[in-house]
């Protein structure tokens, strides 16, 4: 009577353990198959720095309209401004993203940024070299998320800067 007994117990455990797997994949995914950790993007941190080529201020008289643009020559942002795609690779030769050169204009008619003035004293104003630097943050979906075939640049949305910071760069009279 064991014999028989021992034989359907060892054939249910069996297809217990191997129906578990299944079940809890089903439980974390979605209703497109997807996880429910690919339900929102994560917004990760956006700079990029350089040297000042032009400025508009915003003008007082346009009430509700801001604007204020910035326009900087690129010597170094970080990897998701890189990544992102929107500066242009200045050396396709070289082995990732080459921004060093490249022109990125920052305007707030698209970004709500507030701008910060460093070393400026009255009447000096933001002068073509000074140091612009550009924060802000931008969404990227996880790779286990995006469509097979997705580029790195699709994965990332647009920037939302937040922040531009110009320091002072010539000597005060």
């Amino acid at each position: 009577m064991i014999k028989f007994v021992r034989i359907p117990a060892v054939l249910i455990a069996a297809t217990a353990l191997l129906a578990m797997p299944a079940a809890v994949q089903a439980n974390h995914q979605g209703a497109h198959g997807k996880s429910k950790r690919c339900a929102k993007a994560p917004k990760v941190g956006y700079s990029v720095s350089g040297t000042l080529v032009s400025a508009t201020a915003d003008n007082p008289a346009t009430i509700g309209v801001n604007e204020a643009s910035m326009t900087l020559t690129v010597t170094v942002a970080n990897s998701h401004a890189r990544n992102s795609g929107e500066i242009a690779d200045q050396d396709a030769t070289t082995a990732g993203v080459q921004v060093a050169g490249a022109t990125y204009t920052v305007t707030a008619a698209s970004d709500a940024f507030s701008l910060v003035l460093d070393g400026f004293e009255a009447p000096d104003t933001p002068s073509v070299g000074d140091a612009v630097k550009v924060y802000g943050k931008i969404a990227r979906s996880k790779k286990k998320c995006a469509p097979e075939g997705t580029t790195t640049a699709d994965r990332y949305a647009t920037p939302d800067v937040r922040k531009v910071t110009v320091t002072d760069s010539d000597p005060d009279a």
